[in-house]
């Protein structure tokens, strides 16, 4: 156990290195304030949904609104777009754009992710409560299973999650060209807004869910030396 709580820790460092994604980077991006500005002449967050959704021909999605809540997603299983406080940031347009490719998604891989997300979960809180109880016998087969169902969480949630940023900022850009609410020059500056921050975005969800899997592997490695 030793050695894979060395490899899960080696991982962790390298994935982080070799993505070298700045949080505060993206913060400054997403907070630029003449973007924000410029993004202020759009229509609410629910009228972008509603005409990206149109563009895309899937009307029926459901769009609520929770301002209480700084989470914006795509329920799959209410077939509902649930918008959170994007703070008035420029990357809201992008963001609807995002949730509204979700919901074109193919429907299996949507279903899919939503039961390996919590079963993987599950499966892991199960797991250190039966190794703290000292229930598991063989606890290298427990892990190599949650390995295999983190594995194919990860693939579909990866799959998923990079067809949705990679066509929203397209998307996004074809939104705020088509609407010619504001000039070209703005229209510009948002698009490259889009840009910067979809490369620093992409990396980071990619790395995170990755080291997400890996320090759950650190934390059952180091109960199974201590118990």
């Amino acid at each position: 156990m030793e050695i894979i709580l060395i490899i899960s820790i080696l991982s962790i460092i390298i994935i982080s290195i070799l993505m070298n994604t700045s949080v505060k980077k993206l913060e400054k991006i997403a907070l630029d304030e003449q973007l924000n500005q410029i993004s202020d002449k759009y229509p609410s967050n629910t009228e972008i949904c509603k005409t990206i959704l149109k563009k895309l021909k899937n009307e029926k999605v459901k769009i609520e609104e929770n301002k209480a809540s700084e989470s914006t997603m795509y329920i799959a299983l209410q077939d509902k777009i649930s918008i959170g406080n994007t703070h008035k940031s420029f990357t809201r347009i992008q963001t609807m754009a995002h949730e509204c490719l979700h919901s074109i998604q193919e429907r299996k891989l949507l279903i899919c992710n939503f039961i390996f997300s919590n079963i993987y979960l599950f499966y892991f809180v199960i797991m250190v409560i039966l190794l703290v109880f000292k229930i598991i016998q063989n606890k290298m087969l427990f892990l190599n299973i949650f390995l295999i169902i983190s594995f194919i969480y990860y693939v579909v949630k990866i799959y998923l999650e990079n067809d949705a940023m990679i066509k929203a900022e397209y998307l996004a850009k074809e939104y705020i060209e088509e609407q010619k609410i504001t000039t070209k020059e703005e229209n510009a500056k948002l698009i490259t807004g889009f840009k910067e921050l979809n490369k620093g975005c992409i990396k980071a969800t990619n790395c995170n869910i990755f080291i997400n899997i890996m320090i759950k592997v650190v934390i059952f490695s180091i109960l199974s030396l201590i118990f």
